[in-house]
């Protein structure tokens, strides 16, 4: 089973790479992760890249919003990379498109 998150700093960028499947057990764990990550290193920018991601249910979604709100807490932006087109529309249905700037890197 691929590790379900990664984590790396630098240039006042905090990247979480997610993989295998998001749901609501691993869902807890990754927040937890990210959120100690994001106030020990207060960077300008969280990338989440979900590339990697096989299966992702509401969880995943919500790991992704409250991932907004404490990015905005400490000033910092939030970026998610990679996300399938299944993810675009979830975020479209949400009404987040227009809140998460989204990126593809390969």
């Amino acid at each position: 089973m691929e590790e379900a998150l990664r984590l790396s700093y630098g240039e006042d960028t905090l990247i979480a790479c997610l993989g295998g499947e998001i749901d609501h057990h691993r869902a807890v764990s990754v927040r937890s992760r990210i959120d100690e990550a994001l106030f020990e290193h207060l960077p300008k920018k969280l990338v989440i890249d979900i590339g990697r991601v096989d299966f992702m249910d509401s969880s995943g979604l919500g790991l992704i919003m409250g991932r907004l709100a404490k990015a905005k807490e400490i000033g910092a932006t939030l970026v998610l990379q990679n996300p399938s087109a299944r993810v675009v529309r979830m975020l479209k249905m949400a009404g987040l498109d227009r809140m998460i700037e989204t990126t593809k890197n390969h």
